[in-house]
C-alpha cells in the first residue's frame, strides 16, 4: 500500500482516508452490462438489518431465498453454501417471525435497538466463512436473478490474483404502497434500474447538505452512464465521491476485506449515511465498485408515515457533515 506524509510522532508514514479515495483508479475493465463469462461458485450471504418492519421483511427474506436457490441451480452438482441471517435488532412490536416458511434463516436478536450499523456488523461477523456479504434492508426486494447477477460481477475466470473482489452497488427503483394494496409482483415488473437517482438526476435544492452545494441546484447528472459505469470516475463528480454510490438498501462487499477494514463504524447511529464508512474504507485500500445495472432492486415505501422526510433530512445533513469533516480526515493504518 502506498502511503502519503508521515504522523508528527516520527512512528511512520500514514495516508488520509480523503485523498486515498480521491486517488483511487476503479477502472475494473470490462462492461458490467455484458461480463462475458460463466458466473463464479462463491459462498453468498445474504444479510438483513430488521427492525420492526412488519409481514414485509417476511417477503424480502423469501424473496433472496429465491433468488439463493436461483444461483444454487447453476451448480447441480456441487452448489455452493449460501445463508440468509436475519439481524433483529431490539424489536419489540413486530419481532422477525422465528417459524418462518421461506427455508432456513438465521435469526440473531438484540435485546435492545442498537441501529442498522451494528446490526450489519454483526451480520458481518457472521459471514466469516462465505467470500460474498450481500447486504438487503429489509423494506426491498430483489429479482430472482439478483444473486446471479452480483456474482457474475465478482470476477473473470483468468482474473489476477493480486486483484481484489468488488464491491457492487445494486441500482433501485421505488414503489409506494400502503398496507392493503401491497402487490410485490407488480413492484418487480414495474421497476427498472433508469428510476434510480444516480442513473440521472437533477440536483434538488433539498439535497443541499453543505453551502457548496447550492453550485448544484438544477444541474443534471448522469453519474452512471456519464462515468462509463463507474470505470471514469476520477476524484468527485458533482458533489459525489464514489463511496456515495454504494446505497444502503442492496449492496455486495467482500467478507474477507471488509473484516479486515474493520466493518462499519458505529458512530453513525442515526438516519443516514450508514453504510458509506465501510464503503469508503475498502475503496481507500483498491476495491473497485461495480454498478448492478442489469437488474433493479425495488424499495417499498409502504407505511409513508415511517418516513418524515424533515426528520430524514436533519439526520442526512447532520451524517454528511459528520462523514465529511471528521470521518474523511482519519488516517490509514
Amino acid at each position: 500500500m502506498t502511503f502519503l506524509g508521515y504522523h508528527a510522532s516520527g512512528a511512520g508514514p500514514r495516508r488520509a482516508l480523503r485523498s486515498a479515495i480521491l486517488r483511487h483508479d476503479n477502472d475494473f475493465g470490462f462492461d458490467p452490462r455484458t461480463p462475458g463469462w460463466p458466473v463464479p461458485r462463491l459462498r453468498v450471504s445474504c444479510i438483513v438489518p430488521y427492525y420492526e418492519t412488519g409481514t414485509l421483511a417476511t417477503e424480502c427474506a423469501a424473496r433472496l431465498a429465491a433468488a439463493l436457490h436461483a444461483y444454487q441451480c447453476a451448480f447441480p452438482a456441487d452448489p455452493p453454501n449460501t445463508q440468509i441471517v436475519v439481524i433483529d435488532d431490539g424489536s419489540a412490536t413486530h419481532p422477525f417471525p422465528d417459524d418462518s416458511t421461506i427455508g432456513p434463516v438465521t435469526v440473531i436478536r438484540l435485546p435492545e435497538n442498537r441501529g442498522r450499523v451494528a446490526a450489519r456488523n454483526l451480520g458481518l461477523q457472521a459471514s466469516r466463512d462465505f467470500d460474498v456479504a450481500l447486504f438487503v434492508d429489509s423494506d426491498v426486494l430483489v429479482h430472482p436473478e439478483q444473486v446471479i447477477r452480483t456474482c457474475g460481477l465478482w470476477r473473470p475466470p483468468d482474473h489476477d490474483a493480486a486483484v481484489q473482489p468488488p464491491i457492487v452497488a445494486t441500482l433501485f427503483s421505488t414503489y409506494r404502497a400502503g398496507p392493503h394494496d401491497f402487490d410485490p409482483e407488480r413492484a418487480l415488473a414495474s421497476a427498472t434500474v433508469c428510476a434510480d437517482w444516480r442513473w440521472s438526476c437533477r440536483f434538488q435544492p433539498s439535497w443541499v447538505a453543505d453551502p457548496g452545494d447550492w453550485l448544484y441546484v438544477g444541474r443534471r447528472f448522469d453519474l452512471v452512464t456519464g462515468t462509463d459505469f463507474f470505470r471514469r470516475w476520477h476524484g468527485t463528480v458533482g458533489p459525489w465521491l464514489l463511496p456515495n454510490m454504494v446505497l444502503g438498501g442492496c449492496f455486495a462487499v467482500p467478507v474477507e476485506a471488509a473484516l479486515d477494514a474493520g466493518g462499519f463504524d458505529e458512530s453513525f447511529t442515526g438516519y443516514g449515511w450508514t453504510e458509506t464508512s465501510l464503503i469508503a474504507r475498502l475503496i481507500a485500500c483498491g476495491v473497485r465498485v461495480i454498478p448492478q445495472v442489469s437488474v433493479p432492486a425495488v424499495h417499498v415505501e409502504h407505511n409513508p408515515a415511517h418516513h418524515n422526510q424533515r426528520i430524514r433530512d436533519t439526520a442526512l445533513a447532520a451524517a454528511h457533515r459528520r462523514f465529511y469533516t471528521e470521518f474523511l480526515a482519519h488516517d490509514l493504518d
